[in-house]
């Protein structure tokens, strides 16, 4: 009797073992054939998951948003002061980070990727950024509603907020040395969400 495979979750091991390629090698110069010896399969069965490098790369960058959007969920059930749930998922996103800072180096390669190769869908790439956008508006929508925050725009307000991440992630990864990301970054949301309190 052939082996039943869950294509879903094969999927997801392959995109794992491309993750540390990437990191080591960079987009340009990662090769198919690293990653399906990394995922101990044939490179032919890469290529039924993933027509080409620029799917598989673009796979990493949607599922970590995935992972986000996730914790993000978790903890808006978990807690119900907006203000927290805000402060609670961004400390651990920063954990998250320092924890697996080798593997973040990929987001350089994300950026750069994203604005020079026409292969990689940048309309999905808009699409993970406006579902973000719109959980952070949600919590924020949420506490000016319940009187914890003052009226603003949340979509506004969100863009801020992950803009301000984003480039605090990017600063690190030049430089970790230079300072605890989770510290400064902790710091810098709780700054942020206090200009926000009535």
């Amino acid at each position: 009797m052939p082996k039943i495979v869950n294509k879903q979750e094969k999927r997801s091991r392959l995109v794992h073992a491309a993750i540390p390629i990437f990191a080591k090698y960079t987009f340009r110069e990662a090769k198919m054939n690293d990653v399906a010896i990394s995922a101990d399969v044939g490179k032919g069965t890469l290529y039924e998951y993933f027509e080409s490098k620029d799917e598989l790369f673009l796979e990493i960058f949607k599922m970590w948003f995935a992972t986000l959007e996730a914790q993000i969920h978790d903890v808006i059930s978990a807690i119900n002061d907006p203000a927290k749930q805000l402060a609670v998922f961004y400390e651990q996103y920063f954990t998250t980070i320092e924890q697996y800072s080798d593997t973040y180096f990929i987001y350089f390669d994300f950026w750069t990727e994203l604005v020079r190769n026409p292969k990689i869908n940048s309309q999905e790439i808009k699409d993970v950024y406006q579902s973000l956008r719109g959980l952070v508006a949600g919590i924020l929508d949420d506490g000016v509603h319940m009187g914890v925050f003052r009226k603003m725009d949340p979509q506004v307000k969100s863009i801020q907020l992950l803009s301000m991440v984003d480039g605090l992630l990017l600063q690190w990864l030049m430089d970790r040395e230079a300072f605890s990301l989770k510290e400064i970054g902790t710091d810098s949301v709780n700054i942020f969400i206090e200009s926000l309190m009535l």
